[in-house]
């Protein structure tokens, strides 16, 4: 059965710079989330920033919470495009997030989440893609999945034999790709599209293959392309699948900067709680 939550509370969302705000584990629920027994998300109160000062390679991303472990990383795609990346490392589940193509986008998008995800046990992947932040090379989205490959074949060297990946926008589509061709943990796409061109591309049939367990993600106001194509993507993809439809126009992780950002947030632990405890 699918579940589709539509958020229509209206809660502040604070939008902050430093990532020392980010909010204690403990003040986040611990449900499980599974397609058989799903409850909306509760909002959360505290205010949780979405984007962090840039970092270069060189320095070392400072942490409020000392046992988490953070490293900056460079991998190489088989294309031989080094790309740079943020490893928050804490658990057995990896979990590579996968930023957006908006202009000036890049992994500190997801730096904030990768913390709490780190926070709560979890290791969490950021990196720029190809012709972005600190990557080498021009983005070309056709490309992203050797991107995707080589990530994952990071913390597959790294002994993580359970990854996951959530995606935005174009992230998302290379998440979705990565699904088809990696056996991963669980997926996750924030307003995602099925064709980036030739490899990063998603067919009707392919969809049917997605058999692990999904969050999908959008706003009831996004672009046209996006509402079709995660209109499909909800409407043929088998279960286990989770819908959260939000009432804003905003794309991918813009989200997290709306009154919607607190109730994202613990969607997604949610989800990747339900992963780690094999319940999704």
């Amino acid at each position: 059965m699918t579940i589709a939550l539509c958020a229509c509370s209206s809660y502040i969302h604070a939008h902050q710079s430093d990532m020392t705000a980010l909010p204690e584990a403990s003040a986040l629920p611990q449900t499980v989330i599974s397609p058989n027994s799903l409850t909306p998300a509760s909002a959360s109160k505290k205010e949780i920033p979405t984007v962090i000062p840039g970092i270069s390679t060189k320095t070392t991303l400072p942490s409020t919470t000392p046992d988490v472990r953070i490293e900056l990383v460079r991998f190489t795609t088989q294309d031989n495009i080094e790309l740079a990346g943020t490893l928050f490392r804490e658990g057995e589940l990896a979990v590579i997030l996968a930023h957006m193509g908006m202009p000036g986008t890049d992994q500190h998008s997801w730096q904030p989440f990768a913390r709490l995800l780190a926070e709560r046990g979890y290791t969490a992947l950021t990196f720029d893609f190809r012709g972005r932040g600190d990557s080498g090379g021009k983005l070309e989205q056709s490309l992203l999945p050797y991107d995707m490959q080589a990530a994952i074949q990071l913390l597959t060297d790294r002994g993580y034999r359970q990854i996951a990946c959530i995606g935005a926008s174009m992230g998302g589509t290379t998440c979705m790709r990565a699904a088809l061709e990696h056996d991963l943990a669980g997926l996750g796409v924030i307003a995602g599209v099925l064709d980036l061109g030739n490899p990063n591309q998603i067919s009707i049939s392919e969809i049917q293959e997605l058999k692990l367990p999904k969050l999908l993600v959008y706003g009831a106001h996004e672009m046209p392309m996006v509402m079709m194509d995660m209109e499909s993507l909800i409407e043929l993809a088998p279960e286990p699948k989770l819908v959260q439809v939000y009432p804003t126009a905003e794309h991918g992780t813009a989200i997290f900067d709306t009154q919607y950002g607190d109730q994202l947030i613990e969607l997604l632990i949610r989800f990747l709680q339900a992963i780690r405890d094999g319940t999704a």
